[in-house]
């Protein structure tokens, strides 16, 4: 019997060593591809062209469909393929190696800092659509500095409704409401920015066009279409070989007021669908709102609330009347909870405390944060306007519950780690175990039960985060773990400018100024030094 199991290893051996010899093969030669199609578009881009070659890239569709043919292919997955390498050419080359990563090993002292929190993106759009939907205007101070808001405030423009930025606020100016007949909206590379178009776009007559950046291009649209004419609406993508955008919205049809979603369909449509509701005839009804879904459903139904909307969330069924909604003029926008609650798990980590400005939303998710982190120690001490966490003693073996959100499934990740002993409730994703076995951490799985035992972690070479959640979990990892190297991090820059000084900064957390430019038209003096 032993005789025939060690037979098995060596041919189970040979295949592994044969397949990822190929796929380190296949993998270079994407990258070689990539690089070649990367020049190209710098050149055409210095000519004032478009980045990318339409003739060439038919040319290319056409060589690779005649190079497939006969292999045995399904030619419906080989298309897939031609499309997702394509991606790899549309985005910014990163670092090959270690050398070229970004190491986190963040200071040992106590934290004693303080930090204005980034407000929640999701509700700096869905105040932003509400004003735009219903023509009047909006000042939204201390408005989410993404890049994901700031492609939001560009999208609403290609929708005729005009805004402009004035010392960190994002201000909506009064205007008509929407203009969705015959445009073509760029919406950026976030789901919900084009989610929240699309859902107002369905209670217009006409037709419009939606495009994005190459991670929408992927986008599967096909629960989305399924559901789509129940509201009178109809989406097709443009592209025969993007399963998501550029997409066209054909809408105007008769529109059913009780809708249950179906599988597949994205937690943030979900909330975008409920925000629009209002601007429906006679409202909306929408059933079978999965767990996933209900904090940004939440969020919308908060918003809609404020503006005098009738509008609940019960179970699994949100109900939204229609109406003629009040904006009120300077809603406060609450802190993003996936991002501070980074902030208020780092005492855990480094000990001290940390203090947060900003309001602490009242939501589900965010009183879930706090229990949590309660479990692992931390005091906090809320005030008008911020809050404060402080670290304390460690539990033995806690049973963690963050993961039961999927967003803060990294979150509940890093903290066990801190803990060494620890018990994750909430279904593992498959980046989770990747990580762990990246870090040879000693764990078990057990459906939908991660157990964690006390290990001495490694880390060899650079990893591409998939994720910025994943990014901020391995900042609190690297306290566990220092030289953790991240080949992307500049991605979590970009949804939060200041995290990266702010982190660097610790333990006081205190950000360098900007540098002040100097008027060439000022005076000089000189001072002789002898």
């Amino acid at each position: 019997m032993s005789e025939e199991i060690s037979k098995s290893q060596i041919v189970k051996d040979k295949r592994y060593r044969e397949i990822a010899d190929m796929d380190r093969k296949i993998l270079a030669y994407i990258e070689q591809r990539a690089a070649i199609l990367r020049r190209e578009g710098s050149w055409r881009r210095s000519k004032q062209m478009s980045k990318v070659d339409p003739q060439l890239e038919k040319m290319l569709r056409a060589s690779w469909e005649e190079a497939g043919a006969g292999l045995g292919l399904d030619p419906r997955l080989s298309r897939q393929v031609f499309g997702l390498i394509n991606q790899f050419a549309l985005q910014q080359g990163r670092a090959a190696s270690p050398a070229g990563a970004y190491n986190l090993a963040p200071g040992r002292e106590p934290a004693q800092a303080n930090i204005d929190g980034p407000r929640s993106r999701r509700l700096t759009c869905m105040w932003a659509a509400m004003a735009a939907s219903a023509g009047r205007p909006i000042s939204l101070a201390h408005a989410s500095e993404a890049g994901s808001v700031k492609d939001f405030a560009k999208a609403l423009a290609q929708a005729g409704v005009t805004s402009e930025w004035d010392n960190g606020a994002l201000n909506i100016l009064e205007n008509e409401g929407f203009a969705f007949d015959n445009a073509m909206i760029f919406t950026g590379g976030t789901p919900l920015n084009f989610y929240l178009l699309l859902s107002f776009a369905i209670g217009y007559m006409g037709r419009c066009k939606f495009t994005g950046q190459p991670m929408l291009q992927m986008l599967d649209l096909a629960p989305l279409n399924k559901l789509l004419p129940k509201l009178g609406a109809r989406l097709a993508a443009m592209n025969p070989n993007n399963p998501g955008l550029p997409a066209r919205l054909e809408s105007g049809g008769p529109m059913d007021e009780d809708i249950t979603l179906l599988p597949g369909i994205d937690a943030e449509f979900a909330g975008a669908l409920a925000l629009a509701a209002w601007s429906f005839p006679g409202g909306l009804t929408i059933k079978g709102i999965p767990p996933t879904a209900r904090p940004a459903v939440e969020d919308a139904v908060s918003v809609l609330t404020a503006c005098g909307i009738d509008a609940s969330l019960k179970r699994d069924t949100c109900t939204v009347s229609d109406g003629i909604p009040e904006i009120p003029e300077a809603p406060e926008l609450p802190l993003d909870v996936e991002f501070c609650a980074t902030l208020l798990a780092l005492p855990a980590f480094s000990g001290g405390a940390v203090t947060v400005e900003g309001h602490w939303p009242e939501t589900a998710q965010a009183a879930a944060v706090l229990e949590a982190l309660e479990g692992m120690g931390i005091t906090f001490e809320k005030s008008a306007g911020r809050i404060q966490a402080t670290g304390g003693d460690l539990p033995k073996t806690p049973e963690i519950t963050l993961g039961d959100f999927n967003s803060l499934y990294p979150l509940a990740l890093a903290v066990g780690l801190r803990c060494g002993n620890a018990t994750l409730s909430g279904a593992v994703p498959e980046v989770a175990v990747e990580l762990l076995d990246r870090m040879n951490a000693d764990y078990d799985v057990d459906g939908d039960r991660l157990i964690l035992r006390p290990t001495s972690l490694d880390w060899h070479g650079a990893w591409s985060s998939p994720d910025i959640s994943w990014t901020l979990a391995c900042a609190l990892m690297a306290y566990v773990r220092p030289q953790i190297a991240l080949e992307n991090h500049n991605e979590l820059t970009t949804e939060w400018p200041q995290f990266w000084n702010f982190y660097n900064s610790l333990p006081t957390g205190r950000m360098k100024p900007k540098p002040v430019k100097e008027d060439p038209n000022g005076k000089r003096r000189r001072i002789k030094v002898e």
